[in-house]
């Protein structure tokens, strides 16, 4: 590889590692082709970017940003896998990956700017997406809100059901007599 298209890549990598929410390092020796393939759909299917790298070029440029906490994980034959939007989407389509194909190494991650370790990355993958949490906050948000609302008319629902058993009252009286 020339030298320009060293420079070219390692521009690329560093403005793609800046814009990264959450990442995962995988180690790809032994796949297959076929293996590589499925596991590249995989991650493109979840909208999550996956990329084999050149290890000092992706060191260069995990050096440059907040990922450098992960910079000694570029070692032997790595992939990684980012989200610039969603956090745990990386870590979820890794993990699920590695239930079906053996081989695969998960090497570790990066949130936050902090480095994820396997036990991290299994947490992340745990974690609920955004539009999940957005929905959950959403629910907590209308649940205090009409529970406001069935306070505020509480006192008006009283009234008119003392006002509807003294006209059924009054209405009874008036057929018994």
């Amino acid at each position: 590889m020339e030298k320009s298209e060293k420079v070219t890549q390692l521009a690329e990598l560093t403005k793609e590692f800046s814009t990264v929410a959450g990442a995962v390092l995988t180690g790809v020796a032994g796949l297959t082709v076929a293996e590589s393939t499925s596991l590249r759909r995989k991650f493109h299917d979840a909208g999550v970017h996956y990329r084999v790298v050149k290890n000092t070029l992706a060191r260069k440029a995990a050096e440059q940003g907040d990922m450098k906490v992960i910079a000694d994980l570029f070692v032997g034959p790595t992939a990684i896998a980012w989200h610039t939007d969603d956090p745990t989407a990386a870590a979820r389509v890794a993990l699920k990956a590695k239930e079906e194909l053996e081989k695969l190494e998960v090497k570790g991650g990066f949130l936050g700017g902090n480095k994820l370790d396997a036990a991290g990355i299994k947490a992340v993958a745990s974690l609920p997406t955004l539009p999940e949490l957005r929905s959950l906050l959403l629910g907590t948000i209308q649940g205090v809100a009409a529970k406001l609302l069935a306070q505020l008319n509480a006192p008006a629902q009283n009234i008119v059901g003392v006002v509807a058993a003294h006209e059924a009252k009054q209405k009874s009286e008036g057929k018994a007599a």
